[in-house]
């Protein structure tokens, strides 16, 4: 069974708030392509710290509603208090596990983000999450493909945690391909003609630029406890990042964003 390989609890926390602050403009353009709008009834499938699931409860207002589901309770309960602080009394937010989840059918609009590259079985779940959406209602999901992930000049570190990311993710069960496959996934469970999307940035600064080594230090146990490499490696790759992420003559790319929505018949 697949484990996730990202660093959890407040650390966990605090990389998804810089992620979902860096991808936030594009996953509301792609809210919007989606049809999301005021009154559905919503599902967030891993909502990780609540980010995007707070940005689905502001756009369907008071009439509709969204349901956040995660397996990390450090990051629910945070999620929680942002969400009285910021009155969206239509969010809600449960600990489930993504394998396990059985969505009742009658949401309009079901959402992942980042989350099937990690699943051994990532079709399952986009079957259930498929079940789980009424007639008219829309199927929405993003995920990143790192095999475009590349860098200017070539650095040692950052193809250190190229090739460590993927391998990481495939020997704990993932599918670091998936992204790319999502609309043959999509065709595979019985949608015959999926919306399809791709995007990709690179960035001299800022918090894109940051991202992949906010990433290789998220992912470095897991490196570690999978024998790809020892501590002291991971740590030497970690600064090598840092003073290559840090230095203005570079550029970092984001991965391929691939976005992949369907609507089912009323």
């Amino acid at each position: 069974m697949e484990r996730y390989v990202l660093r959890g609890g407040r650390e966990g926390y605090e990389r998804l708030g810089v992620l979902a602050a860096v991808r936030r403009a594009s996953t509301l353009e792609f809210f919007k392509l989606a049809g999301l709008r005021p009154g559905m009834r919503c599902a967030d499938i891993g909502c990780g710290s609540g980010d995007a699931t707070f940005d689905l409860a502001t756009i369907v207002g008071p009439a509709g509603s969204v349901v956040g589901f995660d397996m990390d309770q450090t990051k629910l309960e945070p999620a929680h208090a942002i969400a009285r602080e910021r009155g969206l009394v239509n969010i809600a937010f449960e600990l489930s596990d993504v394998n396990e989840w059985q969505g009742t059918a009658g949401y309009d609009f079901v959402y992942c983000r980042f989350l099937l590259q990690h699943l051994a079985r990532p079709v399952d779940l986009l079957r259930k999450m498929w079940d789980a959406v009424r007639p008219g209602g829309v199927l929405a999901v993003e995920d990143a493909d790192l095999e475009g992930l590349f860098c200017d000049p070539d650095n040692a570190a950052f193809s250190f945690y190229r090739h460590m990311y993927a391998e990481v993710l495939a020997r704990n069960g993932g599918d670091p391909g998936c992204a790319r496959r999502l609309a043959r996934y999509f065709r595979g469970i019985g949608i015959s003609d999926p919306a399809t999307r791709m995007l990709q940035e690179f960035s001299a600064e800022g918090d894109a630029k940051a991202m992949p080594l906010l990433t290789l230090e998220a992912i470095a146990d897991s490196i570690v406890g999978a024998g790809l490499a020892d501590a002291d490696e991971v740590a030497s790759a970690i600064e090598e990042m840092a003073a290559f992420t840090a230095d203005p003559g570079t550029t970092i790319s984001d991965p391929r964003i691939f976005q992949v929505w369907a609507r089912r018949s009323a």
